[in-house]
């Protein structure tokens, strides 16, 4: 008669033995996102430097909301990530352009403890 494994755990009809997969592990998005940054690191080589600094700024914004692209199920993790970069880039042009629109604000105003002309 064929020797049984030996059981582990509490649940029936499951057997584990040294090597043996219980599950299967999925990669993190997160982890995907760092891959796919890794694989364009010949291209940033390429660059200048100030260039090299513009990417690098670009996947961290893309690695900031690695916490919502994991919500949602895409093929590859780039489409999430050049969605992060756009949405850090307008969150840029939205600043600068309320600087500049405070800017115009505080120059049209007449100088404290002057007279209006």
């Amino acid at each position: 008669m064929a020797e049984r494994p030996a059981r582990y755990g509490r649940s029936p009809g499951r057997y584990w033995s040294p090597g043996s997969f219980m599950g299967r592990t999925l990669t993190t998005f997160t982890q995907l996102v760092q891959q796919e940054i890794a694989s364009w690191r010949r291209y940033r080589r390429a660059l200048r430097a100030e260039d090299q600094q513009a990417l690098d700024e670009l996947f961290a914004a893309a690695r900031r909301h690695s916490a919502a692209g994991a919500y949602l199920a895409r093929d590859t993790p780039f489409e999430v990530m050049l969605l992060s970069m756009m949405l850090e880039q307008q969150k840029q042009l939205q600043r600068l352009s309320q600087a500049v629109a405070d800017h115009d604000v505080r120059s049209s105003l007449p100088p404290s403890g002057g007279v209006a002309p």
